[in-house]
């Protein structure tokens, strides 16, 4: 039980703000989340106050974060955090803005996903969860499009719902496509709120199962586009959902079956120990961004690049190259695991990117 009310705690947090060159973080958030949970000098606390099913598989939570919170405009993503036996995990979700500051996650449950699973059968009503500003580039431009495409696989739909919820409260959707794919029928989130949307043209493709009426069999490809939405050429395309599906609109976009495309994938590509592909390498405390390649271990490349590092032995035995991974793919040389979570320690000597890094180098 806080020992603070929530009002009190939160209309405390901007007089904090020019007191964080001061003060040390670690001890403020220690003494301040005895207090109230949200009282934290830079990160942001949102709490559940509410919880429900969308379809099968996803699980949607109703958060209110607190008054650090910036924002985030439709389509964007954020870094959710929470702790599983004393271990904290970060992954990334796109929320919908709510009225009254109140944003909502979509969460689906992936087989054996170790945070998404605790969510659904752990998150409660009262509980807090860490959450960082929003991100990402899969924005509706201003002016919105006249006719667009939206291409939706699985848990993809959450950013483009909320780019169709901001469009429909500045007055109406305009002449809009919506493909949603997914294996079953059951899967999909979203779909009577969808079917309810006017001026949404609404095509559900399945997968996994047989079809009803209305539906559409198949995954994403030429044949299919030009079936559907005979005019492709003509619009504004938005893709998100897994990699491979991602992929496939990429190529689509190269052949020319859209007007231009923006995509967001949820997972990494499937990159292979021999691959030796360029990469962006930020090194933030540098304020530098260089290129960088696939094919070399962190340590080696910065140190090419003119940085200096601490560092030991080499082998991931020491941990002095220990450092902050702020952002992007990295790849365990040892076992080969790739991980995408954001804010992450890893040893530079015994890690290669997979993608575009950020470190706190």
């Amino acid at each position: 039980m806080p020992l603070l009310p929530s009002p009190f705690a939160n209309a405390v947090l901007p007089l904090l703000r020019p007191l964080r060159g001061w003060l040390r973080e670690d001890v403020f958030d220690y003494y301040g989340r005895i207090l109230h949970p949200q009282l934290q000098l830079q990160r942001v606390l949102a709490r559940v106050v509410a919880r429900r099913m969308e379809g099968d598989s996803t699980l949607v939570l109703t958060l209110a974060p607190s008054r650090h919170w910036q924002g985030l405009a439709a389509g964007q993503h954020v870094a959710l955090t929470t702790e599983i036996r004393g271990v904290r995990h970060t992954r990334c979700y796109s929320p919908m803005p709510q009225s009254g500051g109140l944003i909502e996650v979509g969460i689906k449950r992936q087989p054996g996903g170790l945070v998404s699973g605790y969510l659904h059968d752990y998150a409660k009503v009262g509980q807090y969860l860490e959450i960082g500003q929003a991100q990402g580039q899969l924005l509706l431009p201003e002016p919105a499009p006249a006719k667009w495409l939206l291409l939706a696989a699985g848990s993809g739909i959450t950013p483009l719902l909320s780019m169709l919820r901001a469009r429909l409260a500045q007055g109406s959707l305009g002449d809009v496509v919506l493909l949603y794919y997914g294996r079953r029928r059951r899967e999909l989130a979203f779909v009577e709120e969808l079917r309810a949307m006017p001026g949404l043209r609404l095509q559900v493709c399945l997968t996994g199962e047989p079809i009803q009426d209305g539906e559409t069999a198949g995954r994403l490809s030429a044949a299919q586009l030009a079936l559907l939405v005979p005019d492709a050429t003509e619009r504004q395309a938005y893709a998100c959902g897994a990699y491979g599906f991602t992929d496939t609109a990429n190529t689509l976009w190269q052949d020319g079956a859209f007007a231009s495309l923006v995509v967001e994938s949820f997972s990494p590509p499937n990159w292979q120990v021999e691959d030796d592909m360029p990469v962006q390498l930020t090194y933030q405390r540098s304020n530098r961004q260089l290129a960088g390649r696939t094919g070399g271990t962190l340590l080696e490349q910065a140190e090419a690049h003119g940085l200096k590092p601490a560092h030991g032995c080499r082998m991931g035995i020491c941990n002095t190259c220990t450092c902050h991974k702020r952002e992007g793919a990295v790849r365990d040389l040892r076992t080969g695991k790739i991980s995408m979570e954001p804010d992450e320690t890893i040893r530079l000597c015994i890690t290669a990117p997979v993608g575009d890094v950020v470190l706190d180098l």
